[in-house]
């Protein structure tokens, strides 16, 4: 075992070094991991049965599968498993593990995972219930529609592995990809206490916050590298020897969490850290003329992630130090202060899109009309987008809750994640410009750690909070459901509840020809205009940042963000 101090001094030709945003992963069970710090890691760690392209994000080759076949009803899929698969632990992989890694997603159904909100209407012929209720899941889901869903039809020990579908689903592939479906080590899961795998123990893990469980901090992929530490300062893994696909150049992998950017800056120019997330443009000209970096960008580099300004509509406000007094007093804000229409515009004129996009991307960046990126089948490049316009917001604020609220005032704090300045300067901006037209607006700006943020926004503690979406898969159903469904996986943080946009939501996810869906798709971006539900911030135009001594980098926007490229894939 490497031991790794916190700082690198010019990291080594075997070892790669990334520095990012603080606060590291949430969980490295794949069933509970959905974010960024974590999907960064079990990227390297696990596999699915076939992964992406290089930079290619609708082109996918085979990884622990090498071919499927497809049924001509698009209901059965079958995969032959690559042979000679070794987990870390050195067990073998074969179709029992593909079949324990899905049952075991189904079977947790974890309301912070990918699972079901992904895969269940596909596989289980429902995704609105899942494990936060177990009482309704499992009167949703029966053991056997998940026992049926994946199945060994040459038994266990095989490699013949068949996926049982509810119902077509043309971007199967591209689902599966995703590190939720990562392929688990099932007899050193089981062996280590996780779910046994029975119908007779499935219940007791409806539910279950794995956090607390063994998979959560420890693991046997099949990856290129395994997990030696992480922590919420830096994550350690190290080259597989025994890896199918052969051992990797870079024999050492260390993720490290810093909240400061110049801290960051200066350990790329002193080759302390190959690579560095650098959160806005305006901050590339620490970097121009540094000696042995590069800055890395393309015209063909497109961007699959958006970050929202999300508000929530039903805040809870017991004892809660972000919402003031809980009440419309001047010294607070209600539960329901953002399901006024007008509130909500009012903020949205606050916020200075062409402003932002000069000032921290450098002009380098695309105001968007909708919370969907341009290159996704249903965006509206013609709607009109809310930007500054003080007597706008003026206007809708004196008509806000009847006309009382411009009297009155209000008090909230709004949240991001630590260590994100593009992010804090969104929020920063509508909140200046608030004070500037009615000093009896007040709302405060503060940074949380990763975690902490998450498990606010979860608890719908946080009254107005700026996060983003990466796509799972290329297709526009995962951003539009995501952002605006009243079952998407932000409704819980946000309760977002609009029947209008919801009818045009259930047209489009029940179409199959694509320009019949992108013309439903095209009228969620004017209710976007129309209802102002949500903020969304302008895309910037990607880049990177590494050492010149660093091979084989690529730009992947589906892989997590942070690390658009695999470490298996680099060498110095």
């Amino acid at each position: 075992t490497l031991a790794f101090t916190a700082v690198f001094a010019q990291t080594g030709a075997d070892t790669f070094v990334s520095q990012g945003l603080p606060g590291g992963p949430v969980s490295l069970d794949p069933v509970r991991a959905y974010d960024s710090a974590s999907g960064q890691l079990l990227q390297n760690i696990y596999e699915t049965l076939y992964t992406y392209d290089g930079e290619a994000i609708d082109e996918f080759v085979p990884s622990l599968a090498t071919d499927y076949e497809v049924s001509e009803d698009g209901m059965t899929y079958t995969f032959t498993l690559r042979e000679g698969v070794t987990f870390h632990s050195g067990n073998p992989m074969t179709c029992k593990d593909v079949e324990y890694s899905y049952q075991y997603g189904f079977v947790n159904a974890n309301p912070e995972g990918a699972n079901v909100y992904l895969m269940g209407d596909v596989l289980l012929g429902q995704y609105e219930v899942d494990g936060s209720d177990p009482e309704a899941y499992q009167e949703a889901v029966d053991y056997a529609t998940i026992d049926g869903a994946v199945e060994c039809p040459d038994g266990p020990d095989g490699l013949t592995v068949q996926f049982n579908l509810q119902r077509a689903e043309p971007a199967f592939i591209a689902i599966q990809a995703y590190t939720a479906f990562s392929i688990i080590d099932s007899q050193f899961a089981i062996e280590n206490g996780m779910w046994d795998g029975t119908e007779e123990t499935w219940t007791e893990w409806v539910g279950r916050d794995v956090t607390q469980e063994f998979l959560h901090d420890n693991a046997s992929g099949t990856g290129a590298y395994q997990l030696i530490e992480w922590n919420d300062q830096q994550s350690i893994l190290e080259a597989f020897a025994d890896y199918w696909d052969g051992a990797p150049a870079i024999q050492n992998a260390v993720f490290q969490y810093v909240e400061e950017q110049s801290s960051r800056i200066l350990a790329i120019q002193q080759g302390d850290a190959d690579h560095i997330t650098v959160n806005e443009r305006s901050a590339l000209v620490q970097l121009e003329g540094s000696e042995g970096l590069s800055i890395l960008e393309n015209a063909d580099w497109g961007d699959t992630s958006v970050d929202t300004i999300f508000f929530n509509y039903d805040v809870d406000t017991n004892n809660n130090e972000d919402v003031g007094s809980g009440e419309l007093d001047g010294s607070g804000i209600p539960a329901d202060f953002f399901a006024d229409a007008d509130v909500r515009r009012g903020f949205a004129h606050l916020f200075d899109q062409e402003g932002f996009v000069e000032q921290i991307y450098d002009g380098n960046g695309t105001i968007l009309t909708m919370g969907l990126p341009p290159s996704f089948l249903g965006y509206n490049p013609d709607v009109d987008v809310r930007t500054l316009d003080l007597e706008a917001a003026e206007e809708a604020f004196r008509a806000a809750f009847g006309g009382e609220l411009w009297e009155t005032g209000f008090q909230f704090t709004a949240l991001h994640n630590a260590g994100n300045t593009a992010r804090q300067t969104a929020l920063e901006i509508i909140a200046e410009n608030l004070s500037f037209i009615n000093p009896n607006f007040v709302m405060d700006v503060r940074g949380l750690q990763w975690a902490d943020f998450l498990a606010r926004t979860d608890e719908a503690k946080a009254p107005m909070f700026l996060l983003g979406w990466g796509a799972d898969y290329a297709d526009p159903k995962n951003f539009i459901d995501t952002f605006y469904s009243d079952s998407g996986f932000y409704s819980g943080r946000t309760a977002i509840n609009f029947p209008e946009i919801q009818t045009l939501i259930d047209e489009g996810n029940s179409l199959l020809e694509p320009e019949e869906r992108a013309a439903v798709y095209e009228q969620v971006g004017q209710l976007h205009y129309d209802l102002a539900p949500l903020i969304a911030i302008p895309d910037q135009t990607p880049f990177l940042v590494v050492r010149d001594e660093l091979q084989g980098v690529y730009y992947n926007p589906m892989l997590s963000v942070g690390s658009q490229f695999l470490v298996k894939d680099l060498s110095k």
